[in-house]
Order: C-alpha cells, then structure tokens, then sequence
C-alpha cells in the first residue's frame, strides 16, 4: 500500500507517502485519467514482485512509476464521449501499455546505470508515450478532438499569462493541465521544499522569457515546454546536485538547453490519409524526453570530471533538497572538502614538516603537492650524538605506512642508502613504493631503507599496514621520508593535491590542534590522532546501551535516561525519554553530533552543543574548531530558512571552539558555540563536559549568554534492568 503512493511521489524527485498521497487525489480530478493512472500502477507494483525483480515488502514504487506515468497518457488521450467508447479496448491497452513500459523501464535502467551512472528516469515513459500515441493516432482512436475528460470540478478564472500557464504547466505534471489542479501542484512543492519552489519559478521565468521571445505564445498544456523546463531546473538545480551558486547556474543553462531540445521535438504529423472530422494535422507531443535527455546528460558530464568539486553531485541518497544540503553541511563538507582526496598521515609519532607543497628545493611543477617529513627534538636537532651517522638520525629507520588501502603497484628495494650528504642523483626516488587505491589514485613512499620493503607488486594493504622504513637512499642527503598522492604507478608521475586527515599539529603554549582535513605547512610538527577504537563503549554509546542523569534546569531537578537505537538505515541515535533525538557517528576514533531534533532543553542537547565533536586523547591538551550541524542550535522553522539562503550566501554562522585537558584522572571539555546573523553575534553557548575511562560521561552543564541553562550529573543508581543491558 505504501508503494502506490511512492510512484506518485516519485514523479516528484520525492520520497514522501503524504506527496504522493495528495497527488494521487489531484489525478482523481479528472476521473478518468487517475482511475487509468492507478490502475496501471497497479499492475505494474503487482507484475515487479510476481515476477521478483522486488519483494511484496517492498514499500518502493519506483519500478513501476514509469507504468504510473503511461497509464496517465492512455488516460488523457483516449476519446471520451460521454464515457469511454470502447472500454475493453482502454483497459486492455493500460495493462499492455502498464507492462511493456514497466519492462522498458527496467531495461533501460541497467543501461543507463552502467554507462551513465544515473537513473533513466521517466526515459521509458517517453518512448512508450510516443508509441502509443502514434498507436491511437494511427488507429484513428485520437483525432486532436472529443479527448478532454470531465473534471470533477475546476475554476474558470482567468490569470495573467505568467501565473496562468505556470499552474497550467504544474497541472500538467500530473496529467491534469487545469488551473485549479497547478495551484494546487505549487502548494504541495511549497510544503516539500522552498528549494524546489524557487526553482520550479526560476524554470518556468525562463521558459515565459524564450516563449515570448520565439513568438510561440503558450505552452499549449501537454504539448510544449512548460513542464519540462520545471522539472530540468528543479532535477539539476537541487536533486542531483547539491543546492548552490553553481547548481543554480547549471540548472539556468539546463532550462535553455531543455527549451532548444523541446522546440526541435515540437513536431507536426501529418496523416498520409484524410478521415472525416479530423485535422490534417496533429502536433506531436515531447512527453519528457527534453527532461531526460538534458538531465542525464548534464548529471553524466559532470561524473567525468577529473576533480569533482562544486557543483557537488549528490549521491548522499537524500532526495529533498533542503535535507540533502543538511546532510552534506552536516555529515561531509563539515569534515572534508570535495574533489579533494583524503588520506592518512603514514607515520606515527611526531615528525616536522621540513619542505611542503611548491617547496623551494624539489616540490615544483608537477611535483609540487608533496611533503618531506623528519624528527626533530625539542631543540630542533634531527640526530642524537653523531650528525654524521645514519643511525643517528631520529627518523632513520622509522616505519612507514600506507595513508590508504590499496594494492601494491611498484616496489624500488635495492639502492643503497646514501652516507649523510651524499645523494643518488641517478636513482633519484632511492627505494620506494607505490600503492594503487583506484580511480587513477595513487601514494608515493620514496627514500626509504635499503631492503625495508616486505611487500611484491601486487600485494594488498590495508590502511596503516607497515610498508616500509624510512632510509637515505636516492636524491637524499639526509634520511627523510617522501610522500605524495600522483596519477600513475611510477615516480615522477604528476602529484595531486590531497588533504591530510586527522592529525594533530603542535602549537606554541604546548598544547595541540586538531585538524580534520588540511595541508601541513613546513615547520609544522604533526602527529596522527590515535583512534580510540573502544569510544563507543566508553562513551556507552554502544547499541542498547542505557545512561542516566540528574538534571538541574530552572524548572526543577529531573532524571533523564539515554538509550542508544539504530535504524534501518543505519543511522546510530541517542533517545531520550525526555524527548530529544541525537543522530550520531563515531568515525576515525571522533564522536561527532550530526542532528538534533525535538526537545532542545535536555541534557542530550546539551551534550549535542558542547560535544559537536569529541576526540578522545588523555594526558594531552587538544584544541579545535568545528561547524556544527545547523538543527544543533536552530530550530526546524529557523533552519529551513538558513538552508534556503545557503546557496547565495551564509547569512547565519556557527562556530564552535572547544579544549580537551586532563585534570584528576578525568578529560575536561569545555566549548564555546557562537551563533551570529550577518556578522553580528546573536547568542553565545559554554558547555563542560566531564569524561573518564571508568564512567564515560560523568557530569554535563550549559550556558547560554552566561545564564546557566542545565547541569546534569551521572545518576549511577541504575535499576537492575539497566545493569542488565
């Protein structure tokens, strides 16, 4: 039952049972065209899990959404004159039409998976409109008259041309090219997304702009572009791409494009014989083969780009557009930045950056986006006793391991390591190893140990995997480790630029910061931060984990219980019984806060704010910074609203400053959250946290503008149930 409503959503780029709900009704406007609609969905959800391409608990009706769209076509053209002339004629045509479509749908699929990457959309419902409407055409069933369906009810009044054919266009989306229908069609994507609004506006401007311009005059409901170029601006603007400045302009350029595509498809047919009471003459409709064909083709060209950076494809399996852009904010660009790869510092311990990125010895031109890496004390001398010793130098001999997993590509394991200042200009890399991780990726290990690399061509590693040691060998005066991301297996291929993840550079009152995602300077000391692979139980973030507290807020003193679920999605969450909702993840030894919904005066929401992200590092002073996600501070209206506005410009910023110290065998958070609008500081959170490996999370407290919002201690008091668990 959840399927039915699905394929009408579906239509809409929407996965919403309450969307597709409505739309279904809007259909049943015109009677005759959503009885065929649904019963050729129908068939089609019936045929998919008969015939096992899904399961009968499948609540998806994307395989049959193309059966749907067909259904809708036989039902508005088929004549209609006072009822259906030859009813088994029309059923028998829905269910054939239903199936076939359904079968090219899944065909067509495959293809366009496979060479495309991207879904074919409603391509299928393209192809079979066409046929049968030559079908009917040729059979003399459709004459260009005598086809318009009763509606239950509509309205006659006249809008100006603008608004007027913009609701005749939304109408025609679900087959109903009615007044009343389009204005209705504009409040359900006005209640889905205010994204989406826009851009359906943005789409239609363009296509009143070309018609009046080209002189055609109207969109002449089925037949033009009204609704194709609505779809193309909302599919390439906010669901296959990330909502931004970028998409936005893309789905510009689409639109036009998509007005060029349906102009060529406007065809006239003309009939080889002339029947009684039919024109000569018959306009061909395009159904949706300009969405289709300008949304695939855009979505593809930007899958092949060498660097994917902005716009930013969304294959987050989000589909709404204010949703998707949370998601990325919150869960991606939060951490990473696109296009960019991401890998692993290969050592441990703290090393120096002694030259970086377009150096100014060897890291120029296509070898610009490397680093060199050595062991310094703390009077910044590289060797213990003798300079001119190998084994003297602190890094000599280090090990060294792979920043990703991947598969041996070169191994170089014979030159000799040099004496100190000596270099192998011939040998120029010295020893090395180089590691495939796919997509033309790779990371370079160069000057390293004579005889150090255990591994063959061919062998697979996995991330942190022991490769190496560090030597002297090669162009190489002084034992240090090379290492850089390039495009091909051999050194001296070109480098490519790579962020570094999670490590932690040395700061001058002694303390550390984290960083998430960058590029080591020279003279920065680094350190990878060791994951504490255990967090999740420390924390007793565990699934089925229970904790409890006492909480102090200006109401009163109350006890609140944590309990950890996971979805079917996968997605970890925090429930509290006094009813906040905290998504979760705990990755690369970080917790991270993704989203907050419900009551926002809870301890968990406290802890939300002042742990957006919480590394765990004990005996050590840590300091970073993060962006937390938006539902964190803001509530759902204020939001939406931020997401709306984020595409132009970021008229609300979030920043939260936090420092990790030991005091008494415990870690002491303490973070401080700054909330301003347009420059211009609106509130202001401190949050403690207080955390020990015996009792995860012991005590919490939040402020806002320095008033005191809640305190909660650890209730140890548990029940025997919750011993249990």
């Amino acid at each position: 039952m959840k399927a039915i409503p699905h394929g009408y959503s579906t239509i809409m780029f929407s996965d919403n049972l309450m969307v597709g709900l409505v739309m279904l009704a809007l259909t049943m406007v015109s009677p005759v065209i959503g009885l065929a609609g649904l019963l050729g969905l129908m068939i089609g959800l019936l045929a998919s899990r008969i015939l096992g391409f899904e399961g009968w608990d499948s609540s998806s009706g994307v395989l049959s959404f193309n059966s749907l769209l067909i259904s809708l076509t036989i039902g508005y053209y088929y004549p209609y004159h006072n009822g259906i002339a030859n009813l088994p004629h029309f059923l028998g045509l829905i269910v054939i039409a239903s199936l076939t479509t359904q079968f090219l749908y899944i065909g067509i699929s495959y293809l366009t998976q496979m060479w495309f990457k991207m879904p074919s959309l409603s391509l299928a419902f393209s192809i079979s409109g066409l046929f049968y409407w030559f079908y009917l055409v040729r059979g003399g069933y459709f004459t260009g008259y005598g086809f318009a369906k009763p509606l239950l009810f509509s309205i006659s009044d006249k809008l100006p041309w603008f608004w007027q054919d913009f609701f005749v266009s939304m109408g025609s989306i679900v087959f109903v090219p009615d007044l009343l229908v389009g204005i209705a069609m504009t409040i359900v994507l006005l209640f889905i997304s205010r994204i989406a609004l826009f851009l359906a506006l943005v789409g239609w401007s363009i296509c009143f702009a070309l018609l009046h311009f080209s002189s055609i005059g109207s969109t002449y409901g089925m037949f033009f572009p009204g609704f194709n170029l609505i779809l193309i601006s909302l599919a390439i603007g906010s669901v296959f791409l990330i909502p931004s400045k970028s998409s936005y302009l893309l789905a510009v350029l689409g639109t036009v494009t998509g007005f060029l595509v349906a102009f060529a498809l406007a065809g006239k047919y003309y009939y080889p014989d002339i029947m009684p009471s039919r024109p000569d003459v018959l306009f061909v409709p395009m159904f949706a083969f300009p969405m289709n064909v300008v949304v695939i083709g855009t979505i593809f060209a930007l899958r092949l780009r060498l660097r994917q950076n902005s716009p930013i494809i969304n294959d987050y399996g989000v589909l709404h557009p204010e949703k998707a852009l949370d998601a990325y904010l919150s869960r991606f660009r939060r951490f990473t930045q696109a296009g960019i790869p991401q890998i692993h510092l290969p050592v441990t311990g703290e090393w120096v950056v002694t030259q970086g990125h377009n150096g100014e010895h060897t890291h120029q031109k296509d070898w610009a986006y490397a680093w060199d890496f050595e062991i310094e004390d703390i009077h910044n001398k590289k060797y213990t006793d003798n300079e001119l010793e190998l084994r003297d130098y602190y890094c000599y001999g280090k090990s060294v391991h792979a920043a990703a997993a991947g598969q041996v590509a070169k191994v170089v394991n014979s030159i000799p390591d040099n004496p100190i200042g000596g270099m192998n200009t011939k040998d120029n890399w010295g020893n090395y190893i180089t590691i495939a991780h796919g997509y033309g990726y790779y990371t370079l290990y160069a000057h390293l140990k004579e005889g150090s690399i255990k591994l063959r061509e061919g062998d697979n590693v996995k991330m942190g995997d022991k490769i190496g040691q560090v030597g002297n060998s090669g162009r190489s005066p002084v034992p240090h480790l090379h290492f850089h991301a390039q495009m091909a297996a051999d050194a001296g291929s070109k480098t490519i630029l790579s962020h570094l993840i999670n490590f932690k550079r040395g700061l001058a009152n002694g303390a550390h910061e984290l960083v998430s995602s960058g590029i080591p300077e020279p003279g920065d000391r680094i350190s990878p931060l060791v994951a504490e692979h255990d967090l999740a139980p420390l924390l007793q973030l565990s699934y089925g984990q229970t904790q409890s507290y006492m909480v102090r807020t200006s109401a009163g003193e109350k006890k609140e219980t944590w309990e950890i679920k996971l979805d079917l999605l996968g997605t970890h969450r925090i429930v509290s019984d006094a009813g906040t909702i905290v998504e979760f993840s705990i990755y690369n030894g970080i917790y991270n806060s993704l989203n907050l919904v419900r009551n926002r005066r809870s301890a968990l929401a406290a802890f939300a704010i002042g742990a957006s992200r919480l590394p765990w590092v004990e005996n050590q002073t840590l300091e970073w910074s993060d962006e937390p996600s938006l539902s964190v501070v803001m509530n759902p209206m204020l939001k939406n609203l931020t997401l709306f506005f984020i595409p132009f410009f970021k008229p609300i910023r979030i920043e939260t400053k936090s420092r990790l110290t030991t005091e008494d065998k415990a870690m002491l958070i303490r973070s401080n959250t700054c909330f301003s609008l347009l420059g211009i500081k609106i509130s202001n959170y401190n949050a403690g946290i207080r955390l020990s490996r015996e009792e995860g999370i012991m005590e919490l407290s939040l402020e806002q503008n320095n008033k005191t919002l809640i305190t909660a201690i650890r209730d140890n008091n548990l029940t025997e149930e919750q011993k249990h668990e």
